[in-house]
């Protein structure tokens, strides 16, 4: 059975100009392997996203 996890990130938003905590929700499966599963910023429509260090944080999980 898959454990779903939520864990909080802090940084800094360009977009925003300020320090931000984003929500991120991730399940974590029996073969060991670790799925984001939700994101508590609308980083699709960000212009900064593909810098985002936030979102760099969050994906960062699923790769350990």
């Amino acid at each position: 059975m898959d454990e779903i996890r939520e864990e909080f990130i802090s940084g800094f938003c360009r977009t925003s100009n300020e320090t931000r905590t984003v929500a991120c929700e991730y399940e974590y499966r029996p073969d060991g392997s670790v799925v984001m599963t939700e994101f508590g910023c609308d980083y699709e429509k960000c212009v900064n996203s593909v810098a985002c260090l936030i979102l760099e944080q969050a994906r960062a999980i699923e790769k350990n």
